[in-house]
């Protein structure tokens, strides 16, 4: 549990003097199995702020971090088409951000595990929507995380549990959460990301805003 429970989360935009902590946040949050990969390099997090300085976020409570939200702006065609997490951000640095794209698309979020069901994760969501309506998008997509799967991979394909979740015949920590504030699951992403837990897979969500 947090040191401070009483302190309430706060969001604000990134900024450089951030990254050393979100590299700290990021350890905690994909520790072993998840690979080295999984925790972005400083040069890389700068790369974030140049291309796109708006969509980079961090809630914090107290003096300390512990959350961050990563996005950019792309094409409704490319986000609702078949994609991988690496080929729709340019494997994580932006570089594939259009200024002028209809829909805001989320990249990454990360709550410190001592935060994780204390609503941080909401926060960040509703500060993403907001400035995507700020900015005129059209719709906010992702692709989510479905990390209850791999308990059910022995039975069930990706694309049956998934419906399983939409149709609340199974919980999924992500994405139920997700489908409770107001996402469509459109369908799966294949393939989109290693994860051990997802074993791969992850639902295409769609907000209209």
């Amino acid at each position: 549990m947090p040191d401070h429970p009483a302190v309430s989360p706060v969001v604000r935009p990134r900024e450089v003097e951030d990254i050393p902590a979100i590299r700290d946040l990021m350890r905690r949050v994909y520790p072993p199995p998840h690979g080295p990969e999984a925790v972005w390099g400083a040069d890389n997090l700068r790369r974030h702020l140049e291309r796109f300085p708006e969509g980079q976020m961090v809630a914090e409570a107290g003096a300390g971090l512990i959350g961050t939200s990563t996005t950019l702006r792309t094409s409704r065609e490319l986000a609702l088409a078949p994609h991988t997490w690496s080929g729709i951000t340019g494997g994580g640095s932006l570089s594939t951000h259009d200024p002028a794209g209809e829909v805001l698309y989320g990249v990454n979020i990360a709550v410190d595990p001592a935060w994780q069901g204390r609503g941080v994760g909401r926060l960040l969501y509703g500060a993403r929507l907001a400035l995507g309506r700020r900015l005129g998008c059209r719709a906010f997509v992702a692709g989510a995380r479905i990390p209850g799967y791999h308990r059910h991979a022995a039975t069930l394909s990706p694309e049956a549990y998934l419906e399983a979740v939409v149709a609340g015949r199974l919980f999924d920590p992500t994405l139920s959460k997700q489908i409770q504030v107001g996402f469509r699951a459109l369908g799966l992403l294949r393939d989109y990301a290693p994860d051990h837990e997802t074993l791969g897979h992850a639902a295409l969500i769609l907000l209209e805003l």
